[in-house]
């Protein structure tokens, strides 16, 4: 897929044509910017007008930035954009990626490319604020609308007196990326839906239909797959007859070109690395398969519950945030017949989880 802007000339592989259409949308992008707009700000009003990403989706925050780094629309062509792409494709991004002059025609003048990019930097070196470990839902508390993992954000009220009081929220990611033409705010205050989770976990453990769920989880799991161990060995004994069969050849190679044994040397010795590696691990998935593993019960769980959530309330941000993220596979929220917002706290709790608390 070609950028935004741009198509492929019918008959003709190597050459790009100007898409009108899609290059005003670019230089809208880039002339924005260098107004003053903001990314979500551009990425709202396009999405108002109807108006897609070459793949034909929605703008994102992420869509415009990728945008306004291309030096494509000024002609150019980046290589190397990716650090070792051979050896560990797209390990990450090149800092110093080549860029040379390209065969199709600019949609975008050197002047506002350097006027988009001298503002870029200036924002760049803005200070930010992290907030680590403050917001201790995010991404795991979802959007009632369209399902989108929720992100916090604040805003400030002047009360009555002239004070001036934060207020922490959380909101739907995709409004906050690509505006009210995708999704709306559902903004909850970050400290009612926090002590709701935190009364609701400790309520949880108390329960003793959970304590049962989460027993009979532990209990299922701790069960050998003997289908699931049969399939490994099946697949780990096709992995060594290919390598063997490989080894084999080589051998009879160098019993008929004694000359070759140094050249091919080191790939024997690597064959037999891995073959060894392979029984090995064949040898575990047997020895697994005889293994029979201990039950718990439901003293052992309520006792192991009480134990992960008994300092709760005394744990710090960090603390809970890392908890949180361990066992609460996903908070929903519903509105009921009074439009009044519900919160429903799934966790995920197995034999896994429980292994690393």
């Amino acid at each position: 897929i070609f950028p935004l802007g741009y198509d492929k000339i019918p008959d003709n592989k190597h050459e790009l044509m100007i898409n009108q259409h899609e290059a005003n949308i670019v230089k809208y992008i880039f002339e924005s910017y260098a107004k003053g707009h903001g990314y979500r700000k551009m990425a709202n009003a396009l999405n108002h007008k109807g108006y897609v990403t070459k793949k034909g989706n929605p703008f994102s925050t992420s869509s415009i930035a990728y945008i306004l780094s291309n030096p494509f629309y000024i002609g150019k062509i980046q290589f190397a954009k990716y650090k070792d792409w051979n050896e560990k494709r797209r390990k990450g991004l090149n800092d110093n990626p080549v860029v040379a002059d390209g065969k199709h025609s600019p949609i975008i003048s050197q002047e506002l490319w350097d006027k988009v990019h001298s503002r870029m930097k200036q924002v760049s070196q803005k200070p930010q604020v992290h907030g680590k470990g403050t917001n201790l839902l995010t991404g795991i508390i979802h959007c009632p609308q369209c399902g989108a993992p929720m992100a916090a954000s604040n805003t400030t009220n002047t009360l009555k007196d002239g004070t001036k009081k934060r207020i922490r929220y959380y909101s739907c990611s995709n409004f906050r990326n690509k505006g009210s033409k995708v999704c709306s705010a559902n903004s909850v205050r970050a400290d009612v839906i926090e002590k709701y989770v935190m009364d609701q976990i400790l309520e949880i453990v108390k329960s003793d239909k959970v304590i049962n769920q989460v027993l009979e989880r532990v209990n299922q799991e701790n069960k050998v797959d003997i289908g699931a161990l049969n399939h490994d060995i099946a697949y780990k004994q096709q992995q060594y007859d290919e390598i063997h069969a490989k080894l084999d050849n080589l051998i009879k190679t160098i019993e008929d070109n004694p000359d070759l044994t140094t050249i091919l040397k080191e790939t024997i010795h690597k064959y037999k690395t891995q073959l060894n590696d392979i029984t090995n691990q064949i040898n575990k998935f047997k020895q697994q398969q005889n293994q029979e593993k201990p039950s718990c019960d439901m003293k052992q769980i309520t006792t192991l519950l009480q134990r992960i959530f008994q300092n709760i309330e005394s744990m710090d941000k960090s603390q809970l945030k890392a908890l949180y993220l361990t066992v609460i596979d996903r908070i929903d929220i519903q509105k009921d017949g009074n439009h009044k917002k519900q919160f429903y706290v799934t966790l995920k709790l197995n034999n896994e989880i429980i292994k690393q608390l």
